[in-house]
This record gives C-alpha cells, structure tokens and sequence, in this order.
C-alpha cells in the first residue's frame, strides 16, 4: 500500500517557531519517559554501555513502528550510538497463509543472521480471512477457529523462544471502518492469550497506543494532538495506518518499553539515554 505524507506547516517565523516547539517538547517527553524505564531497569551512572539489536517484524504496521521509533530515536545521542533497529517488516504477510510466508521460518532466519535482542512484532492486518489445517478450511466464524489461529501465534513465539530473544507483540490500533475495527479487537485478544496461555516472560503483549491513554477502549480519530497540543492528521485515509507524524506518538509511547526490554535482556544503556 502506498503511504503518502500530508502535512501544513505555516509560513515563515510562525513555522520556525512552531517547529522549534515541537522539537524541544519532543526531546522532553522522549526524555522523561525513558528516565522512566531505565530506573526500571536499573541503570546506574558509569555503566558500561552496549549495543543492542532491535528487530521489527511482521506486517505494512510493524513497518509504520520501525519508521516512527527510526526517525524518534536518533533524537537521542545516546541511543542513536547505541541502538541498531532491524527493518524486516513484509507488507501483505500474516499468519494464515504460511505457504506463501512462513513467519515461524522468518523469526528464526532473522535470530539466526541479525541476532537481535529484542523482536518487536505486529502482525494480523491482513488475517481477514480463513485459516487452513491439514487441507481443511476454517473460515473465521468456525468455532475452532480462534484455537487454530492462536496455534499459529504460539508458533512464531515458539520461534523467537528458540533463537533467545525476548519479542513485545504489539496489538493493532482502533479501525476506522467496523469490520476490520472488530477484528482487530478480536486478532489483539487471540494475541494476548496465546501469550499468556505459554507463560514465558520473555514474550509480552503490549496494548495498542491510544489517542486518549485513560479511555478504557479507544476509539479512531483522523486527527489528534501532537506533543504541543496542535491538532494533526494521525491516521491515513485508509483507516489503518498511521501518518508518519502519527507513527511519532506512537514511537513516543512504544520506546520506553523497547528500552526496558532490551535491558531485561541484558543491554545497559546508562543514565545518559535519559538526558
């Protein structure tokens, strides 16, 4: 799907300024929050520093999460230094359909060749459709379908569980239309319970970013806030994806999170990330 970029910026002097706002607002939420999460993690002043691999994976979504934490991170010395990001996103890939690409066989090449810490996943845009076992079609109103859809899910954690990396399946957003909105819902909740039901910590489920992060189910909105409060295009007119200024709130709230983790496995950035 081809994305495109929409943006309206004022002339002159109210766009300078407008823009060193932002930046300066940006650099000062990005900072909080992973002060947040490298106190989690124990980071102490004079820790020897590590490289660490982020690996995105999955669908034309995990491509729009390694584009906004791609263009979010660097902003940060630290982590720009220190902090490689993986792109192996496949649009049009899913998880009912292996025969044409096999995520369970993907996980394990990329484990094997980029050797990341961290795999952040989302995937089930394009899943709209039946599963087939051993030849037989399960279309997605079977009732054996949710059990058979969760087996692929398990799959590729198995896969990550194997090559010794830690994943954060990140759950799709709100949809515009009411269809692919209620599937969404239903592919996030197959995903967390997949994961809970194999128990293993190194594999997480983690909430969609929300417009409104205390509602307790969000809803789509095309426009929302950036970080100085000016309203902005989010959401593109498919009613999937985000804009790439929307894929920059959503980095904002996933960061932290892919920062904590990469800790958990090891990687200590220190207390410079933070500043």
């Amino acid at each position: 799907m081809q994305r495109q970029i929409m943006s309206a910026l004022p002339p002159g002097r109210h766009r300078q300024c407008s823009q060193r706002r932002g930046r300066v607002a940006l650099r000062a939420l990005l900072g909080a929050a992973l002060a947040l999460s490298l106190a989690a993690i124990g980071g102490a002043h004079g820790q020897t520093e590590t490289k660490g691999k982020v690996a995105f994976v999955g669908d034309s979504t995990a491509d729009g999460l390694w584009g906004g934490v791609t263009r979010l991170a660097p902003r940060n010395a630290c982590l720009k230094g220190n902090v490689e990001l993986g792109r192996f996103a496949k649009n049009s890939t899913g998880l009912t359909r292996p025969e044409k690409f096999n995520w369970v066989e993907e996980i394990k090449r990329i484990g094997d060749s980029f050797k990341p810490q961290v795999l952040v996943m989302s995937l089930g845009l394009n899943d709209r459709q039946s599963v087939i076992v051993d030849g037989k079609v399960i279309f997605e109103t079977a009732p054996e379908y949710p059990a058979r859809y969760k087996e692929r899910v398990t799959a590729v954690l198995r896969s990550a569980a194997a090559s010794k990396t830690r994943l954060l399946w990140i759950g799709l957003p709100a949809m515009r239309d009411a269809a692919p909105d209620k599937d969404a819902r239903e592919k996030n909740r197959f995903f967390a319970e997949a994961i809970a039901e194999l128990g293993d910590p190194a594999m997480q489920y983690v909430e969609p970013w929300k417009l409104n992060p205390a509602a307790a189910e969000d809803k789509f909105a095309s426009f929302g806030p950036d970080e100085t409060g000016k309203m902005i295009q989010i959401r593109m007119s498919d009613g999937e994806h985000f804009t790439p200024a929307g894929e920059l709130l959503v980095a904002a709230y996933l960061l932290p999170k892919i920062i904590a983790t990469l800790g958990k496995s090891g990687v200590k950035l220190g207390e410079a990330c933070a500043s």
